[in-house]
Protein backbone atom coordinates (compact mmCIF):
# COMPACT_ATOMS: atom_id res chain seq x y z
CA UNK A 1 0.00 0.00 0.00
CA UNK A 2 1.19 3.40 -0.93
CA UNK A 3 0.27 6.62 1.78
CA UNK A 4 0.77 9.84 0.70
CA UNK A 5 0.25 12.90 2.73
CA UNK A 6 0.31 16.31 2.30
CA UNK A 7 0.55 18.67 5.11
CA UNK A 8 -0.30 22.52 3.81
CA UNK A 9 1.30 25.14 6.46
CA UNK A 10 -0.11 28.47 5.85
CA UNK A 11 1.84 31.67 6.85
CA UNK A 12 2.06 31.80 10.46
CA UNK A 13 1.04 28.13 11.24
CA UNK A 14 4.17 26.43 11.86
CA UNK A 15 6.57 26.90 15.01
CA UNK A 16 9.43 27.49 12.76
CA UNK A 17 10.14 28.08 9.32
CA UNK A 18 10.65 25.33 7.20
CA UNK A 19 13.82 24.30 6.09
CA UNK A 20 14.66 21.81 3.36
CA UNK A 21 17.47 21.02 5.02
CA UNK A 22 15.81 19.33 8.10
CA UNK A 23 13.19 17.60 5.76
CA UNK A 24 16.25 15.58 3.21
CA UNK A 25 17.67 14.81 6.99
CA UNK A 26 14.02 13.34 7.80
CA UNK A 27 13.87 11.70 4.35
CA UNK A 28 17.12 10.13 5.05
CA UNK A 29 16.19 8.99 8.48
CA UNK A 30 13.35 7.37 7.98
CA UNK A 31 13.73 6.25 4.04
CA UNK A 32 10.35 7.89 2.50
CA UNK A 33 10.11 10.03 -0.22
CA UNK A 34 9.87 13.98 1.05
CA UNK A 35 8.84 17.11 -0.60
CA UNK A 36 8.37 20.40 -0.22
CA UNK A 37 6.74 23.04 -2.22
CA UNK A 38 6.13 27.06 -1.78
CA UNK A 39 2.63 28.93 -3.44
CA UNK A 40 2.82 32.17 -3.08
CA UNK A 41 -0.73 34.27 -3.55
CA UNK A 42 -2.13 36.86 -5.20
CA UNK A 43 -0.75 40.15 -3.71
CA UNK A 44 -3.06 43.24 -3.27
CA UNK A 45 -1.35 46.94 -1.53
CA UNK A 46 -3.94 45.65 1.61
CA UNK A 47 -2.68 41.73 1.77
CA UNK A 48 -3.22 38.65 0.01
CA UNK A 49 -6.61 38.02 -1.72
CA UNK A 50 -8.19 34.67 -0.81
CA UNK A 51 -11.83 34.99 -1.37
CA UNK A 52 -12.68 32.80 -3.95
CA UNK A 53 -9.69 31.11 -4.74
CA UNK A 54 -8.60 27.67 -5.13
CA UNK A 55 -7.30 26.34 -2.51
CA UNK A 56 -3.57 25.50 -4.55
CA UNK A 57 -3.00 29.15 -5.12
CA UNK A 58 -3.43 31.05 -1.98
CA UNK A 59 0.04 31.01 0.09
CA UNK A 60 1.11 28.03 1.89
CA UNK A 61 4.17 26.11 2.25
CA UNK A 62 3.63 22.42 1.64
CA UNK A 63 5.13 19.29 2.91
CA UNK A 64 4.47 15.73 0.98
CA UNK A 65 5.28 12.65 2.73
CA UNK A 66 5.27 9.34 0.90
CA UNK A 67 5.79 5.66 1.53
CA UNK A 68 4.36 2.33 0.99
CA UNK A 69 5.08 1.63 5.14
CA UNK A 70 2.66 2.74 7.83
CA UNK A 71 5.11 2.53 10.72
CA UNK A 72 7.65 5.05 8.58
CA UNK A 73 4.71 7.65 8.05
CA UNK A 74 4.11 7.76 11.84
CA UNK A 75 7.11 8.37 12.82
CA UNK A 76 8.37 10.83 10.25
CA UNK A 77 4.70 12.72 11.00
CA UNK A 78 5.78 12.45 14.82
CA UNK A 79 8.80 14.43 13.51
CA UNK A 80 7.69 16.98 11.44
CA UNK A 81 4.49 17.80 14.39
CA UNK A 82 7.42 17.73 16.62
CA UNK A 83 9.43 20.12 14.90
CA UNK A 84 6.75 22.61 12.89
CA UNK A 85 3.64 21.71 15.08
CA UNK A 86 0.14 20.16 13.12
CA UNK A 87 -1.40 22.16 10.46
CA UNK A 88 -3.97 24.15 11.50
CA UNK A 89 -6.91 23.54 9.00
CA UNK A 90 -8.86 20.48 8.15
CA UNK A 91 -8.29 21.25 4.72
CA UNK A 92 -4.61 20.66 5.54
CA UNK A 93 -4.76 17.45 4.09
CA UNK A 94 -6.02 17.99 1.15
CA UNK A 95 -3.88 16.38 -1.85
CA UNK A 96 -3.23 13.48 0.38
CA UNK A 97 -4.30 9.95 -0.70
CA UNK A 98 -7.27 8.33 1.43
CA UNK A 99 -4.87 5.99 3.77
CA UNK A 100 -2.07 8.40 3.87
CA UNK A 101 -4.64 11.18 5.30
CA UNK A 102 -6.32 8.56 7.55
CA UNK A 103 -2.61 7.65 9.10
CA UNK A 104 -1.94 11.76 9.53
CA UNK A 105 -5.68 12.17 11.01
CA UNK A 106 -5.04 9.66 13.90
CA UNK A 107 -1.26 11.04 14.70
CA UNK A 108 -2.38 14.54 14.36
CA UNK A 109 -4.88 13.84 17.05
CA UNK A 110 -2.73 11.87 19.21
CA UNK A 111 0.18 14.38 19.40
CA UNK A 112 -0.95 17.74 18.90
CA UNK A 113 -4.49 18.28 18.19
CA UNK A 114 -6.04 20.49 15.31
CA UNK A 115 -5.16 24.22 15.65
Amino acid sequence: MQYLVKLRYYPGDPLQAISEKDLQALAAKWSLKVGLEEIKGEMTPSGEKTLDKELDTISQTVISLETDSEETLKNSLHDVIKTYRSPRTVFSLWGSNKDGAAVAWRVIEELDGWW
